[in-house]
């Protein structure tokens, strides 16, 4: 079990959400009730809805509804009650702690562990069938919920959402694959279709089996569609179950007193003079910040990459050591393997590149472990790698040139200078790097 999820610790998920009319309370309330729950020590507000008639002697599935930034758990819940009564099943929509935002650990996984097993303790819930489904700034934390207890939750379908760098490091905690579907709009404007394809990439890469729908024409707004939106969800949802009891995953989080904030402000001012190329005044200030909290994965990784800066690459390399420790990252790995691979330690480096890579699929992870391959004459390692980068990043000019040289050295010389053309066309710049290479490699006439 782990010890400590610190990057959701320390950010809280803040995602831009439209605004909604809402139907007045006392119109839901005919049918949702508005009910509330103590957790750690807090009073926490939810909407429950249940189906006029329960089959007699049957369990039915629970769908708990994560709502959008700036609103509560009733604009889910109206929109999800006709569907409920149809199908049978039962949701349950609990407010954010801060309607503005939904974060980790005020928000879950602890509170929505406790929600659900407060109604499986009323309702005849079936526990291989509880669900999850989320909108915008509810949809990152059903993906984050989906994370962290895998084996708790059977399935999970948000509308509008995606990780960012840093959630997207959390993929290692799901030791189930948690079946996962989402809806996207062409055109919505606050979570565009590169983001949420990169979502379905990286959980892909890493064994999920994501379902991505696309909707065209459909921008950020749920409310008018979510009949639509709720089916195609459902329809998803109800083929799945837990294959065995579930299991609740308990973390240990760090508090958020005095000392973790003061570790925070020494850590963002260091990333502040970092910007400005103050190596020394960043380096002393991350050093603050671990003095003050000795588990700052983050502060670690910046000051190995401030060291490595300052050619210092033995406490660079033991600062991204420690960082992996603390909380795997594909930043910290691909820093520590770009070390590894300057001091000719290159199936180190390969390791660590590969670690990065499973975390976090990036153009860069597979160009750096497409050179490490290159430079041990796996070339055909290497041309996967950098096509891998350039399916990330069609633009990613130094990909181009390399898989040009890859080429050029098995006597491909035509599409060696059609990848070295675009390369270049992309960044002029790289000539001064690539062109003597070229000229070495390029077989005599």
């Amino acid at each position: 079990m782990p010890d400590q999820v610190k990057a959701m610790n320390r950010r809280f998920l803040s995602v831009l959400a439209v605004l909604m009319l809402l139907v007045p309370a006392e119109v839901a309330a005919q049918k949702i009730t508005k009910q509330s729950i103590t957790s750690e020590g807090k009073r926490r507000t939810y909407y429950l809805y249940t189906p006029k008639s329960l089959p007699p002697n049957t369990k039915v599935p629970l769908i708990v509804l994560l709502h959008g930034t700036d609103h509560v758990g009733l604009s889910l819940a109206e929109k999800w009650d006709t569907l409920a009564e149809k199908e049978g099943l039962i949701i349950v929509a609990p407010d954010s702690a801060d309607p503005a935002h939904w974060s980790v650990p005020k928000d879950g996984p602890a509170f929505i562990h406790e929600l659900v097993e407060s109604v499986k303790a009323t309702y005849p819930i079936d526990p291989q069938r509880v669900y999850l489904f989320g909108h915008s700034g509810g949809a990152v934390f059903a993906l984050l919920m989906s994370l962290y207890e895998s084996q708790y939750f059977a399935a999970t379908a948000i509308h509008a959402g995606a990780l960012d760098a840093d959630s997207a490091q959390l993929v290692v905690l799901a030791k189930r694959k948690t079946p996962i579907h989402i809806q996207v709009g062409t055109v919505d404007e606050y979570f565009p279709l590169q983001a949420v394809r990169a979502t379905r990439d990286l959980l892909n890469s890493q064994g999920f089996a994501v379902q991505l729908v696309e909707i065209p024409r459909h921008n950020h707004w749920y409310y008018d569609t979510s009949a639509t939106i709720n089916q195609t969800a459902w329809d998803f949802l109800k083929a799945f179950s837990l294959p065995g009891e579930p299991h609740y995953e308990e973390y240990k989080f760090l508090p958020e007193d005095k000392k973790s904030r003061e570790a925070i402000e020494q850590y963002n001012r260091a990333v502040k003079l970092h910007d400005k190329g103050d190596l020394a005044g960043a380096i002393a200030g991350y050093t603050k910040a671990i003095a003050l909290d000795a588990n700052y994965a983050d502060a670690y990784n910046n000051r190995g990459v401030a060291y490595m800066s300052q050619k210092n690459f033995e406490a660079a390399a033991a600062d991204f050591s420690r960082s992996i420790e603390l909380q795997p990252s594909s930043n910290a790995y691909n820093n520590r393997g770009s070390i590894y691979f300057s001091h000719q330690k290159t199936e180190e480096a390969i390791a660590d590149f590969t670690a990065g890579i499973k975390l976090n699929a990036t153009p860069e992870g597979y160009v750096n472990r497409g050179m490490a391959y290159q430079n041990t004459n796996r070339a055909a390692l290497a041309l996967a790698d950098y096509e891998a980068a350039l399916k990330l990043n069609e633009k990613f000019a130094r990909a181009y040139v390399l898989r040009g040289l890859v080429r050029l050295v098995a006597g491909e010389q035509a599409s060696a200078q059609k990848d070295f053309d675009r390369g270049f066309q992309l960044d002029a710049g790289l000539h001064a790097e690539f062109d003597p290479i070229i000229k070495q490699r390029r077989p005599n006439p």
